[in-house]
């Protein structure tokens, strides 16, 4: 049975193996090239069963049809659906497949050969629960009067400088604590509710989007999309082997929502990783629980494991674009983790993606302690960085252990941050590293490797950041601190969250932003016939003075003091016997940005 026809553009048609950096560096295929590339690809072991089948590649008006077959549902009908910018389609099966059960696909493109393929659907394991933890720990959170239900943690900053780097991003998460033995215990005691978070570089709070447990936030940094720059992130819930069960939010500078993003496939998004294409997609991990069978089980033995997967969607229709399963790709020997040791039996961790020109992507797995360059059109690893098999020999420093946020910088330099600790630990310091790779002598060697001190660990998350000038930037994840340093390894600027807190990662951005909500004013009776007034704006950049009115009514108040903005939460104290007070602030020009609605003292 056919279904015709939509259409599609394309990547790169894989091709084998010629240098390892040749290959991971190449130019985009020569003109006349027509690569598809084609999701779930060939010979995936465990695709959903409401898996779309995308092609990407051909425009859509040169697919004229695709034919589905499972082994035990027969053919499939369905619909096609154009992927924005006219570069191909995904066919949406009208019914799902079952479990089990192996799919043949046959895809005809106009001027092209037909593609056949087949691809098996998983046998579907068991999600863990989500962590519900609602405990507060007050003493570490920041209170204010004009909003007293928001709560931030406390931020305490221990060597300050490099103010005019940027704004900090923070998203604190409860920091998983590992008890070393047998059975490596680990205990969570969260400081307070979760979110995204932006601080300025003398540590006072800028915005805080306050979740509700069980959800969390992670990943929040400024990317661009449709030209612009926005603010991302990830949230929702995170489950007790974990892994994340929610979307991500792109925002523009009023904080205004401007695209919620799902996974696609019936999955849900990972808390890993969220990046922004230059081609309008996301790229996102995603954690699937499936049955399959481990190395040295009896035949026929299923055995729940979590495979890592990443998805490309178009955000702006929600079609899945390109898909790649860890499973079925790295072999489950080149893992560290094994059922024994791993309650979940989490074998590789994907953390960190990253688009690369040519159709490729550099993947980052923590639990085969190595980094990936994937060749999207057929799914091909070019190389391997590190692990048991590494395409590089490493020179001296060089080996990484359960590492994080690897990115390809330039030609021929990876930065990542190295945890050296899993369990188990492997070093007493984790670290922020960039190596070189020596294509000719397929050799990585150490360009800077940047500790925060001897003995800061983070057992688990973590991220190093390139900022403009050459500075980079750590954050240390499950441990509480974040730190600026020179490429010579010289501390510039050191903070924290406080103990029990961490974030998965931290990022530095200079930023600016005019909310759509209100200046808040909050009125408190003071001494001596005084009033304390207040002023907050969660989320203003750009207020350098707060102006305070007061009189009988909301409709004559008048200017009755003014001072300059001491923070997050400002107080002003006034002689005054008005029934209402109100704020408005103030740029350093003297313009209002905003003010807020009346109230009276109490």
């Amino acid at each position: 049975m056919r279904y015709n026809r939509c259409s599609n553009r394309s990547m790169v048609r894989p091709r084998p193996l010629l240098t390892l950096l040749a290959a991971a560096l190449a130019l985009p295929a020569a003109a006349g090239a027509a690569p598809v590339t084609l999701s779930p690809a060939p010979g995936t072991p465990d695709a959903a069963a409401q898996t779309q089948i995308s092609v990407l590649g051909p425009a859509p008006g040169r697919i004229r049809a695709i034919t589905l077959r499972g082994s035990q549902t027969g053919v499939h009908p369905g619909r096609w659906a154009r992927y924005s910018g006219g570069r191909g389609a995904s066919f949406l099966p009208a019914r799902p497949f079952a479990a089990g059960e192996r799919v043949t696909a046959v895809l005809r493109v106009a001027r092209m050969r037909d593609r056949r393929w087949s691809f098996t659907i998983a046998r579907a394991g068991t999600t863990p629960p989500v962590l519900n933890l609602k405990v507060r720990q007050e003493d570490k959170l920041q209170h204010f009067v004009t909003q007293p239900d928001l709560v931030p943690p406390q931020i305490s900053v221990l060597k300050p400088g490099a103010a005019r780097s940027g704004s900090i991003f923070l998203t604190p998460l409860p920091s998983p604590v590992v008890h070393p033995g047998s059975d490596n215990t680990v205990t969570i005691a969260p400081v307070g509710p979760g979110g995204p978070m932006i601080i300025d570089g003398r540590g006072r709070l800028v915005w805080f989007s306050q979740l509700t447990s069980p959800d969390v936030a992670a990943n929040l940094r400024v990317q661009r999309f449709a030209g612009r720059r926005v603010l991302t992130w990830w949230q929702g819930p995170v489950t007790a082997a974990a892994f994340g069960l929610g979307s991500a939010v792109i925002a523009d500078t009023s904080y205004r929502t401007l695209h919620t993003v799902h996974a696609g496939n019936g999955y849900a998004m990972d808390i890993h990783e969220f990046t922004l294409t230059p081609d309008g997609d996301a790229l996102f991990t995603v954690y699937s629980p499936v049955l399959v069978h481990a190395p040295g089980t009896p035949a026929g033995a299923q055995t729940s494991m979590l495979d890592a997967i990443v998805q490309e969607v178009d955000v702006r229709t929600g079609l899945v674009v390109w898909e790649w399963h860890a499973y079925g790709h790295i072999p489950l020997s080149e893992s560290l983790a094994t059922p024994a040791n791993s309650a979940s039996y989490d074998a590789f961790h994907i953390n960190s993606i990253q688009a690369l020109p040519g159709g490729r992507a550099l993947v980052s797995a923590r639990d085969t302690s190595a980094i990936y360059l994937i060749r999207k059109a057929g799914g091909k690893i070019v190389w391997r960085l590190g692990g048991k098999h590494s395409d590089f020999r490493l020179g001296p420093g060089a080996r990484f252990w359960f590492q994080h946020d690897a990115l390809l910088l330039g030609h021929d330099r990876v930065s990542l941050f190295d945890d050296e600790a899993g369990p188990p630990q492997k070093a007493p310091s984790s670290r922020g590293l960039i190596l070189r790779l020596d294509t000719g002598r397929h050799r990585a060697t150490v360009v800077r490797a940047l500790h925060r001190s001897e003995d800061t660990s983070a057992q688990s998350e973590g991220s190093l950041q390139t900022l403009p000038g050459g500075n980079l930037f750590l954050g240390f994840g499950a441990q509480p601190f974040f730190t600026q340093l020179t490429p010579r390894g010289k501390v510039l600027f050191d903070a924290r969250l406080p103990i029990d807190d961490g974030s998965y990662r931290a990022y530095r951005f200079p930023w600016s932003a005019t909310p759509r909500t209100r200046p808040v004013a909050a009125a408190r009776r003071a001494q001596g016939g005084t009033v304390d007034v207040y002023a907050s704006w969660n989320g203003a950049t750009a207020v350098a003075r707060w102006q305070v009115l007061a009189g009988p009514g909301a409709g004559s108040l008048r200017p009755v003091a003014t001072t300059t903005r001491s923070g997050f939460e400002t107080r002003v104290r006034v002689t005054d016997a008005s029934a209402l007070f109100a704020v408005r602030a103030l740029d350093a020009r003297g313009r209002t940005l905003g003010t807020s609605p009346a109230v009276g003292p109490s």
